[in-house]
């Protein structure tokens, strides 16, 4: 049986290379964002849920405001119509398969606490108790609404929550295993990100002023935690306001072991459990802002060099917005750093851990060698998430002629001259693991 992902109401078409959001409209949103948090944290707000629900409440209202104002073809609200009478039976169904989906999830959190012995736990157990009621509360109206203007009649969630009623198969194999992963995806970042963010957060606005004058090295760590939490809060909130009222939804998630591998890899708990002791234990003992003399020309032009790449790394998560999540499609975005090469966070944060760790400069003998060597691994390791993400989104024929069209004009295009292997080519019939269907 032929695999089949529709994608409704999606505003490219076939081929087209558009980008579905806007960076400079995800930059304001974001930067209001952070002013009115700030405002409210300073007013007296101290829970981290609260801090992250006005900033979701806050990036998903401005975000669709300005997008339907100043980025209209993106809106999707403006293409939704009435098409059906309400049912209420597709409602349940959708109900029955949300229930199901947040019981196998806290199940699963009972049966592998992997973020049980971070310090942060104290952030995500009252966040996941406040958020998942908030959620179930919200979708009946937002099913209600949806069940009358979206225009796949019953979507997978609806199959779903019918085969758990009625006992009998309603979607195939593949429309299962696609929702499984777009669920574990969400499960496994969301309560890694949002501690993160707040985290982050609470650093930047409690941080005593006083200290960052005439010290460079409190200078070059605030700096470098305000660039970490531009990220951190797109990230967060990106696996939350997956939204198909909002053309934020997730179309299909990586469908191979190995994509899933590369990926969580690079993540805690599992890159520290399995990696970075053994293989990628790439940082130095003493690492380059302890070997430069503070204050130094070659100190502020090595900090300064490092927070640009570490903002630009941080920009990549600003171009995706509230439709930013690991191991998924929602959409195309080629603006901000995506102008510029196809993977401009992996480009960038690696090119800081360079700087960062100087392996090479801070080492001596064969202990250089070797730590050049697992610094290379590391690179490896996000060539081949790469690679992977590439194979998986060259299902979607805008993002192929994105990627074919950033062949000749990324600015690391000569490297694909020097290495061919480098060059993207997309993937043959054969190599395709599913087909994607446009609305006429």
């Amino acid at each position: 049986m032929r695999n089949v992902v529709r994608n409704p109401y999606c505003p490219l078409s076939k081929g087209e290379g558009k980008s579905e959001t806007s960076f400079w409209i995800n930059l304001l949103a974001l930067a209001i964002t952070f002013i009115l948090v700030c405002v409210c944290w300073k007013s007296g707000m101290t829970s981290p849920g609260e801090f992250f629900f006005v900033m979701l409440v806050s990036l998903l209202f401005l975000t669709v405001f300005l997008e339907t104002f100043f980025y209209p073809r993106n809106c999707a609200l403006r293409r939704l119509k009435v098409r059906r009478s309400l049912s209420w039976r597709r409602v349940f169904f959708r109900e029955v398969a949300l229930v199901a989906t947040f019981l196998v999830i806290g199940f699963a959190y009972w049966l592998f606490p992997l973020f049980a012995d971070k310090p942060i736990v104290t952030y995500y157990r009252p966040f996941l108790c406040c958020l998942v009621p908030a959620l179930l509360l919200l979708s009946v109206p937002y099913f209600c609404f949806m069940d009358r203007r979206d225009p796949e009649e019953e979507d997978a969630m609806c199959r779903l929550g019918r085969a758990i009623v009625t006992r009998r198969r309603t979607l195939t194999s593949f429309e299962f295993w696609n929702y499984v992963r777009i669920w574990a995806v969400k499960a496994f970042w969301l309560v890694l990100m949002q501690p993160s963010m707040a985290e982050k957060f609470v650093i930047l606005v409690s941080y005593p002023a006083e200290k960052l004058a005439g010290n460079p090295m409190q200078m070059y760590l605030v700096a470098a935690t305000f660039c970490f939490s531009l990220d951190l809060a797109y990230a967060s909130s990106g696996y939350v306001l997956n939204l198909k009222a909002f053309n934020t939804h997730t179309r299909t998630a990586e469908p191979t072991l190995l994509g899933w591998i590369a990926a969580l890899s690079c993540y805690w708990p599992f890159w520290a459990a399995l990696f970075y002791p053994y293989f990628f234990k790439y940082e130095s003992p003493a690492r380059w802002e302890a070997f430069f003399p503070p204050g130094s020309a070659v100190w502020w032009a090595l900090a300064g060099t490092t927070v640009l790449l570490e903002f630009l790394y941080a920009s990549a998560t600003i171009a995706a917005g509230i439709r930013f999540s690991n191991l998924t499609y929602r959409g195309l975005w080629n603006t901000g750093p995506y102008r510029w090469t196809k993977h401009p966070a992996y480009v960038f944060k690696g090119l800081s851990w360079w700087l960062i760790a100087l392996p090479f400069m801070l080492n001596s003998g064969m202990n250089a060698v070797k730590c050049t060597l697992l610094l290379i691994g590391v690179d490896a390791i996000y060539y081949l998430r790469a690679k992977t993400e590439e194979r998986h989104l060259s299902h979607y024929p805008e993002y192929v002629a994105y990627a074919l069209s950033m062949n000749e004009k990324s600015i690391f295009r000569w490297c694909a001259r020097i290495l061919p292997f480098l060059k993207y080519r997309p993937p043959g019939e054969g190599e395709r693991i599913f087909e994607v269907e446009r609305e006429a």
